[in-house]
């Protein structure tokens, strides 16, 4: 006989691409996630004490300090 137990599932995400909306240009920005790592000189085996650099946006070219959000 089965016992009708639950238990909690987690889906663990792995980021994909970045986004975001220049200030200066205005137009919506889209990145693949290991571009992203590249161009800021990160790497997943320094997860979570990540030091983040200013982006530079791909259509403009301006340098822009950005805040980050863990969607």
């Amino acid at each position: 006989m089965r016992n009708n137990l639950e238990t909690l599932v987690t889906i663990i995400q792995t980021p994909s691409s970045i986004s975001y909306t220049c200030p200066y240009c205005g137009e919506r920005v889209i990145e693949d996630f290991e571009d992203f790592l590249c161009n800021q000189g990160l790497s997943w085996i320094d997860f979570p004490d990540w030091a983040y650099n200013p982006i530079k946006c791909s259509k403009c070219g301006e340098e822009i300090d950005a805040s980050y959000l863990l969607d």
